[in-house]
Formats: structure tokens, sequence, C-alpha cells
């Protein structure tokens, strides 16, 4: 298991997990019962953190710029050397204390991917080993505060590390350093306490349905206006194969509104549909794949739109390999990108947004 912090262009991620994948399986055994698949069992590094990290240290490795440092936290056990021996000879640097290492046991998810044809799917089972114990003593701030981008990696998985995040992260702001999010799911299911960071995010990427737990709404225009009325400023949101949404709430002022000595919010909305994906072998990291290639063109441009279309070509090559942290070319990635596929709108409204999201089927 690994959620990481991530610094890209340099950027930093925290968050990590170790997973074994099984691929090709059409059903669950019954308890005491057996179940064939037709992949062999993988044993393969994965989890949100290292797997943007490693996307977004290709992008980087392949355009001649950028570093990526992974703060996280490992034990000295053979998964903990599965990590070590991937991130080896990459733009990757894997950082956590030595100390800590040797008191814990490497995060472990089991993934198990498959289903029928046009209805892959994913479920895990994890042991957050490490992660549960991750938190603000086991930071170099000095070194966070170094980098132009800070990515959290799986809010959700290292509790401990809330509580000081509450303050590393306006730190970070006060320092003129981006900072972006990716909660993961919830296995408590009470999605509590991301909010108190919301004001100080420069934007929080998740997909569908953490949208929606998060905000408690069941539509995504709903919950895109929940997330801004908490005080977020962007949101992105992956919608599988459909693409991703990015909500962004700025401030203009009118002559009435300097009247008023205030500034009016306006919510502006952008929806990248994905390309087409004629073999898909498996989803597992489709999500992380989209946030390092965001991170990515996000980090270099500013751009939005551009990040977006990054994102979606990331991820639709990474649904074509199989495991978390595949390697993915250019060439790979090129096949995916579209400049067309880019709408845009004033306000992230229920019926445009009906025809796009599942929740308003």
């Amino acid at each position: 298991m690994h959620n990481d912090v991530v610094e890209a262009q340099h950027q930093s991620f925290v968050i990590f997990i170790r997973n074994y994948w099984l691929g090709g399986i059409k059903k669950f055994p019954d308890w005491g019962m057996d179940e064939l698949t037709q992949s062999p069992i993988k044993l393969m590094p994965g989890g949100g953190g290292l797997n943007s990290a490693l996307i977004l240290g290709g992008l980087q490795q392949a355009c001649g710029s950028g570093s990526v440092e992974l703060h996280s936290l490992i034990g000295y056990d053979k998964f903990g050397d599965v990590v070590r021996n991937r991130v080896h000879g990459t733009r990757v640097s894997l950082i956590y204390t030595e100390e800590a290492a040797r008191r814990v046991s490497t995060g472990i998810c089991v993934c198990f991917s498959g289903g029928e044809e046009g209805k892959m799917d994913r479920a895990f089972i994890t042991y957050r080993g490490a992660m549960a114990a991750f938190n603000g003593d086991d930071l170099d701030i000095d070194q966070l505060q170094r980098v132009s981008h800070v990515h959290i990696a799986g809010y959700y998985n290292f509790p401990k590390m809330w509580s000081a995040l509450c303050s590393i992260v306006p730190a970070l702001k006060k320092k003129n350093i981006t900072v972006s999010c990716n909660p993961q799911w919830d296995a408590s299911e009470e999605w509590r306490g991301l909010a108190d960071l919301y004001n100080d995010l420069d934007y929080l990427i998740m997909n569908e349905d953490e949208a929606f737990q998060l905000t408690r709404q069941a539509k995504l225009g709903d919950a895109l206006e929940k997330f801004h009325s908490q005080g977020l400023k962007m949101a992105i949101v992956t919608i599988g194969a459909k693409g991703a949404v990015a909500s962004i709430r700025e401030y203009h002022s009118s002559e009435e509104d300097s009247k008023k000595k205030k500034n009016s919010p306006v919510v502006r909305w952008y929806w990248h549909k994905a390309k087409n994906v004629s073999k898909v072998l498996d989803t597992t990291g489709a999500g992380d794949a989209f946030t390092g290639g965001y991170l990515f063109e996000w980090s270099r441009s500013g751009d939005v739109r551009k990040a977006l279309q990054m994102g979606c070509a990331v991820g639709s090559a990474m649904v074509t390999k199989l495991g978390a942290s595949a390697t993915l070319t250019l060439d790979d990635i090129r096949g995916y990108m579209c400049s067309d596929c880019l709408s845009e709108e004033s306000a992230p409204s229920n019926s445009v947004l009906q025809h796009i999201a599942i929740g308003d089927e």
C-alpha cells in the first residue's frame, strides 16, 4: 500500500500501498470453495502515491525536466524491497525516516481485478501497516518547503497524519507552494476531516463515487456546488470511460461588487471526454494514472484544459496494461490525446451534466 506526499516539477506525494494483483477473475469463490483465474497471481508495487509518482516521473524523464519525491513510510521487509526496486533508476526519489522504517511493516493491498467483458471492476483487501502509523513526525518539513507543488495521495489511508496536515498545508501555501489532494476511499465510510483543508488546497482530485460520498450528494452538479460552498477552489472529478470534469470557483469584480466592497464568485467547468479504448485489460490504477498526467501538465502550464486532456490520455493508456504501476511510453499516451474532446460551460448545472455522470442517470 502506498499513499504518500509527492512533489512535482519538483513535486512531492504523501502515501503508499503494495499490491498483490489477481487478474482475470470472473467471480469470487464462496467460502470453502475454489475459483480458478486465467491470469498468474503477481506481486507488484502499487497504490495511489506510488502509481501517480511513477507516471509523473516518467513524463518528466521523457520531456527532460523535473523530479519527483515520494515521502512515505515503508518497512525493511520484502514488500518494502519491491517498492525500492520499482523506483530504482526512475526520477522518483523515495523518502522516509530510517528509524520509523525499522519498527513498521510495509502495508499490503490485495487487488482483485476482473469481471465479464465490458464490465471490468476491482475490489481490494488492505492491510495498512506502516500507513496506519504514518504521521507528521515522519515528514521532513524543510524538504517539503523547497518544492513547487505538493500532492497528498490517499488522505484516508493515513489518519494519524490528518492533524499535522492542518498546519502543514497552510504553511506550504504561505511559501507559495501549490497543494493538491486525492482522498481515496474511506474504509470507515465516515468521510470526515478532509473539508478542513479545502480553503488551502489548490484542487482536489477524486473519482465520482468519492465526490458523492464526500458531499453526501447524489448528483454531480450538486456535489460540485457543495465543494465550492465549503471553500474548495477547484474540484477535478474522474468519471471512468466518460473522461473527467473540472469545476473552478473564481472571483471577479463588477461595478456593483465594488460598491459593496466584495467580489462575486463565478464557477466555470470543463469536461474532457476520454477517447474510446478498444480493449480494456485492467482498470486498476487508471485514476492514479490520470492524476499523474494531470499533475504533470498542470504543473508546467497551469492550463486546466490541457491538464484534463493529458490526464485522460494517460488514464486511457493505463487500462490497456496489466497492473497499476505499469510503464507507459509517450507513444502509448499519444494515441489517446484528443484536442477536440473538451466542453466548456459557465456553470456545473445538473441538466448539462446529466448525460455524463452516473449519479444523474
